[in-house]
């Protein structure tokens, strides 16, 4: 049988969690799978780098500070922090974990194992996420890109920006003028426009405590 050289390799990842650090990443992949948000698209929304939620979740990089949770709860929308955080593993100690990501073009497999002291692996968590038919949905995609950018430019071209906006107050606003079917992806492609703009005025991404970054219009 020839192999197909086109099918991706999982993801393993292994490292030494807390059981609050394991509680926390899967109330938040969780979370996030139930919005229908990408790694990038949360991080977005959070205000911090596209690949941000991507190193949480393969392990890369570990724990969430008191900050993360704030952005990460208003970028799913959540009123606290009780709607994001679960009390998934009970035991308050550190443990060997594995997980393991496995994608194909119709969904992303999760799975997160606990190595034991006696050598044997306990499943901790197993989530599935569909991933999107692009073939099936490029039009569809590019439209929703379209009506993004319009919007944009003429909230842009407005006084909307005078004063710095968050990317998920930037996004609220455009599905709430358009539809729900505008995604972040589709708000992220338009922003990385107007911010690489060469003449003035253009938005700015700026540095924001609360929330990650923000973007303003500026003119010089």
């Amino acid at each position: 049988m020839k192999k197909n050289h086109n099918t991706p390799i999982p993801i393993v990842s292994k490292a030494i969690l807390s059981s609050v650090n394991v509680g926390m990443l899967y109330s938040f992949m969780l979370k996030r799978i139930a919005k229908g948000y990408s790694t990038s698209e949360v991080s977005f929304l959070m205000g911090y780098t596209n690949d941000y939620m991507k190193q949480k979740e393969e392990l890369i990089s570990i724990g969430f500070s008191f900050e993360d949770m704030h952005c990460f709860r208003h970028a799913v929308e959540e009123k606290s922090l009780s709607g994001v955080i679960s009390n998934f593993e009970h035991l308050k100690t550190m443990g060997s974990y594995q997980l393991i990501k496995d994608s194909d073009p119709i969904k992303t497999s999760l799975k997160m194992i606990r190595y034991e002291e006696d050598g044997t692996e306990t499943q901790i968590f197993h989530l599935i996420e569909t991933n999107m038919a692009n073939s099936n949905l490029k039009t569809a995609e590019l439209e929703n890109e379209a009506e993004v950018t319009a919007m944009l430019n003429v909230l842009f071209e407005g006084r909307m920006f005078y004063t710095p906006q968050s990317p998920l107050q930037i996004y609220q606003k455009c599905r709430n003028t358009l539809s729900d079917n505008v995604a972040p992806r589709h708000l992220q492609t338009a922003l990385k426009t107007l911010t690489k703009k060469k003449d003035f005025p253009k938005l700015k991404r700026i540095k924001s405590k609360d929330n990650g970054c923000m973007y303003e219009k500026v003119f010089e």
